[in-house]
């Protein structure tokens, strides 16, 4: 399969008016590659860091799932027979990538995979590391809904899918643990969703996003999420005022922690004024119970949203692809040249990579394609540690500040703290020339004689700029574990004289410290130095050889802090 590059993207002014011609923000690189001998939509799922690329090919009635390495460019085949070797006119469907790019989900016709289910249909996952396919156990009279899409955690730890029972008419939820090997059917409300509607289960397993009805005989299909730990199915397509939405959603898509959802209605009085008589798509905050309309500039009928795993990025596709910032209100839209259209995209958790279903134009040669897009890094401060370890009274702590593209303007990063700690410097400035330098901050302990053991305190950074792309950071946080002072001690085996070149010390520092011993000869100028680490009770031992007759000044420190000065004349005796 050969790969079209297009590069240099088109950035679109909303809500903030018209923009600068100038953001710190890079041109996406896309990728469009064909599909020269498939019939179906690729419906691609990408890793987390952009490399790997989960997606169909039907040929002939017959479908298979591949995962392409966006770096060799290879294609590995994944919906391999749970007994070895590929298998022959396959039907499978609907594939779904963990984030850490390992496992891909996807159901499927089980014969030819090599299985035995009860109605002949399975879900399987593709292990990308071991090569290797296993069957989700079967759940007997439960049948799977291969035709619609299963959920994977970022980790791909668990995997979330829908079952049917035709004779009782149940719709249930399970969850499979891929670690444990164990399959938990859940309580979630559901009744059944027709379609190949997407769902999503949170990075800690918890809470399950999905499509679904409280009644079958429910007409409109609303937004739900079941929390594994409460047992409580919440709706979240609703009003306003708490009542339910009227006509309907479609198109879920989630967060990684499960907090923000999106999804697609065209019940235009879910926020407050009304939103567009037409097809839009809104997202929710859990944690507010407040719901917003994408962007109000958008009067047209969308569709096929994906939600980023952050939560800041919603890409959706209208003929085109684009990509709106919930922070920056802009939007940025894929140009695809040669494709005719574009549907169903899919985001990694970051935001930074998309993917999506495309169709080439005749002068393109025609046919599927899937498009594959790196959006570049998104302006932002990085912090190169959110944990230090401090001693008060000891030696400083330091770590790095430094942006990830270029500003438009100066970026200001203020860093607040409470008085456990003292920094050498309050606020950091970045310019549109220094950007790329890392800028140290420096912190200490203060050492305020109060015994608290081990205690904790945050450093705080604001970010201003007026660049747009920096305005909208929100603040970060280290946190310190700082431990109260313990000043080291040395221990001489006898005081004022020793008469051996053999000097056995002991003493007392912090739990697990670097003591750092040093040993002068005042009257003959030798110096030695020793490093030692206190055990997990802060006791330390070290013996001085080969000591000469004269009076020795001795000291320890740790953690930057220092120990009173330890004499001893040593006297050898003469021959």
């Amino acid at each position: 399969m050969q790969t079209q590059k297009v590069a240099r993207g088109v950035l679109v002014a909303s809500l903030l008016g018209a923009c600068s011609a100038a953001l710190a923000v890079p041109d996406p690189i896309v990728n469009i590659i064909p599909l020269p001998n498939s019939n179906t939509p690729a419906n691609p799922s990408v890793s987390n860091d952009g490399r790997y690329i989960a997606y169909r090919v039907g040929v002939g009635g017959f479908i298979n799932i591949y995962v392409r390495d966006t770096v060799t460019g290879q294609d590995v085949q994944a919906n391999l027979r749970v007994t070895d070797g590929s298998p022959v006119n396959a039907a499978c469907d609907s594939p779904v990538m963990s984030g850490d790019g390992r496992y891909v989900a996807f159901g499927c016709r089980a014969t030819e995979m090599g299985a035995v289910t009860t109605a002949n249909v399975g879900y399987f996952v593709y292990d990308r590391i071991a090569n290797r396919t296993e069957l989700v156990p079967d759940l007997g009279s439960d049948i799977p809904l291969v035709l619609a899409f299963t959920g994977l955690s970022k980790d791909g730890r668990y995997l979330v899918f829908r079952t049917a029972n035709t004779t009782t008419r149940a719709w249930k939820i399970h969850v499979r643990d891929l670690v444990n090997k164990t399959t938990t059917t859940t309580t979630a409300q559901y009744a059944g969703v027709p379609g190949e509607s997407r769902m999503y289960i949170s990075d800690d397993g918890r809470l399950i996003t999905y499509t679904g009805r409280f009644d079958v005989n429910q007409t409109p299909v609303e937004l739900l999420v079941f929390d594994r730990t409460t047992g409580i199915t919440e709706i979240q397509s609703l009003r306003p005022n708490g009542g339910r939405g009227l006509y309907g959603i479609r198109d879920v898509s989630a967060s990684d922690d499960g907090m923000t959802v999106a999804f697609v209605s065209n019940d235009n009085q879910l926020v407050t004024p009304a939103g567009p008589n037409a097809l839009a798509i809104y997202v929710r905050n859990r944690r507010s119970g407040v719901t917003e309309l994408m962007d109000r500039n958008l009067t047209t009928n969308l569709y096929m949203n994906a939600l980023s795993g952050n939560g800041r990025y919603v890409a959706y596709a209208n003929i085109t692809v684009k990509v709106y910032d919930r922070w920056t209100k802009m939007t940025r839209s894929i140009p695809a040249p040669g494709v005719s259209s574009s549907t169903y995209p899919r985001m990694s958790s970051d935001g930074r990579y998309v993917v999506f279903n495309c169709a080439r134009t005749a002068a393109a040669g025609g046919g599927q394609c899937m498009g594959y897009v790196d959006m570049g890094v998104a302006p932002d401060v990085k912090l190169s540690t959110k944990q230090l370890a401090l001693t008060e009274g000891g030696i400083a702590g330091t770590y790095t500040a430094v942006l990830t593209q270029a500003p438009t303007s100066d970026v200001k990063v203020k860093v607040a703290t409470s008085s456990q700690l003292a920094l050498a410097r309050t606020e950091l400035t970045f310019t549109p020339l220094n950007w790329s330098t890392p800028q140290v901050i420096s912190v200490q302990a203060v050492q305020d004689g109060v015994a608290e053991g081990l205690h904790t305190a945050n450093l705080t950074h604001t970010v201003t700029s007026a660049d747009v792309y920096y305005s909208v950071i929100p603040s970060m946080s280290v946190s310190a574990a700082i431990s109260d002072a313990v000043v080291p001690t040395i221990v001489l085996p006898q005081e004022a004289t020793w008469d051996k070149p053999e000097l056995p010390l002991t003493g007392v520092a912090s739990p697990g410290a670097t003591v750092l011993l040093t040993a002068v000869n005042r009257d003959t100028g030798w110096l030695t130095s020793a490093s030692i680490v206190a055990d997990s009770q802060g006791n330390w031992s070290y013996t001085l050889t080969g000591l000469t007759s004269g009076v020795f000044d001795l000291d320890a420190q740790a953690d930057g802090i220092k120990s009173a000065v330890k004499t001893v004349t040593v006297t050898l005796p003469t021959n």
